[in-house]
């Protein structure tokens, strides 16, 4: 009895410890069913709409055959050489049948009983020309193919995309980056999804976009652990993509990104173009995430003194907001000072009432005394006058 208890609170205790983990796995595999059951609705729509596509196409060429082909030969023109009317005989010639060379073509082959002008020419046919068969039905009032032309145009709407361009091979370069790579293959997961039935094919291909002996050992060593093959254990969830983002991510994302960025983005100076000074600081800020009073001090030491004085009227809670204040501050800023130096010729240049009151100012500098120089003599004399004044 005492054995029983004891293996029956261990079967307790291991449900417990595992039940967090089962459910887990529970909730993961109604997700699952979920995408599944979707997947094969829309497969049954489509295979639907292309057994209704496929009915009525049969039903239209069926029509067409019945209708069959409406004959409209040719007449030839009957007369001398194969039905080709003959040449007209040259004027003054003798071997124009009925008559004379050189008479009146009206007078000739009277005594004939027959019309030179239609032997001349040949005999043309004068039967009407057929028209053309109507329509047994109207083509924009028939049920038939306005259904057609819906079932067509639902088809062909869900396929006339811009062709997705596949994502470019990871080779783990200096060049590169595994979060960029990532989501362009994600972008052209979603612009193909009809192509994947579930996550792993989608990592298979990511895996095969993999070259070169840098990335090699990776992509080898989780394409073996999804199913488990001989030699390697099998991974749970390594059929998900974001476990194996979160694997590619932890294996070729850049060490020490941060600290690098923050001290490429102290090195950046604002050289009168806001934009190009905002853009730089803010690719940089995407690794090292700087916020708050540190991301505007570092922005603020580069602005010019107009623009900090504009900014200072409003306070801004949001650095999104206070950003947008500073690009369009300090673009005026910017204008200003670019009309400024085409006035006055120059950035160094100044205005006329400038180098006046500049000129005014010289004036009223008093000049510096310049020390007079004494000879020996002078000092002497000098010297002997002032002591005798102290006697």
């Amino acid at each position: 009895m005492h054995r029983d208890r004891l293996l029956h609170q261990e079967i307790v205790r291991i449900n417990e410890q595992h039940k967090p983990e089962l459910d887990h796995h529970e909730v993961r595999i109604n997700l699952v069913r979920d995408v599944l059951q979707r997947q094969q609705e829309s497969r049954e729509a489509q295979d639907g709409q292309i057994a209704v596509l496929k009915a009525l196409v049969e039903e239209l060429l069926g029509q067409v055959k019945g209708k069959g082909k409406v004959s409209d030969p040719t007449p030839e023109a009957s007369g001398v050489g194969g039905g080709r009317p003959p040449p007209p005989p040259r004027h003054g010639a003798a071997g124009a049948p009925g008559g004379g060379g050189g008479g009146d073509p009206d007078d000739e082959g009277e005594g004939f009983g027959r019309e030179p002008d239609e032997r001349r020419k040949g005999r043309r046919d004068v039967r009407p020309t057929p028209q053309p068969e109507e329509e047994d039905y109207d083509l924009e009032n028939d049920e038939q193919f306005n259904l057609f032309s819906q079932v067509m145009a639902n088809a062909l709407g869900q396929r006339t995309r811009v062709p997705a361009e596949p994502p470019a091979m990871f080779r783990n370069e200096k060049h590169q980056d595994i979060r960029m790579c990532l989501l362009t293959c994600t972008d052209y997961f979603g612009r193909n999804s009809w192509q994947w039935e579930n996550e792993a094919q989608q990592i298979r291909y990511a895996i095969s976009r993999m070259d070169r002996k840098e990335v090699a050992p990776f992509a080898l060593t989780y394409r073996r652990q999804m199913p488990g093959e001989i030699g390697y254990t099998r991974q749970e969830g390594y059929g998900f993509w974001h476990v194996f983002a979160e694997q590619a991510l932890r294996r070729f994302e850049h060490t020490h990104e941060a600290e690098k960025s923050l001290r490429d983005m102290g090195a950046v100076k604002y050289r009168r173009d806001v934009a190009k000074f905002l853009m730089e600081m803010e690719n940089l800020n995407i690794h090292a995430r700087v916020t708050g009073i540190a991301w505007r001090t570092m922005i603020e030491d580069e602005l010019p003194i107009e623009a900090l004085r504009r900014l200072s009227h409003r306070e801004y809670v949001d650095d999104g907001e206070w950003l947008e204040a500073v690009r369009t501050v300090t673009r005026v800023v910017e204008d200003f000072k670019e009309r400024k130096d085409h006035r006055g010729g120059g950035p160094s240049s100044t205005t006329r009432a400038e180098k006046r009151k500049f000129e005014d100012s010289k004036a009223t500098v008093a000049a510096k005394r310049v020390k007079e120089q004494y000879t020996a003599t002078e000092k002497a004399a000098y010297q002997k006058k002032n002591a005798g004044q102290e006697r």
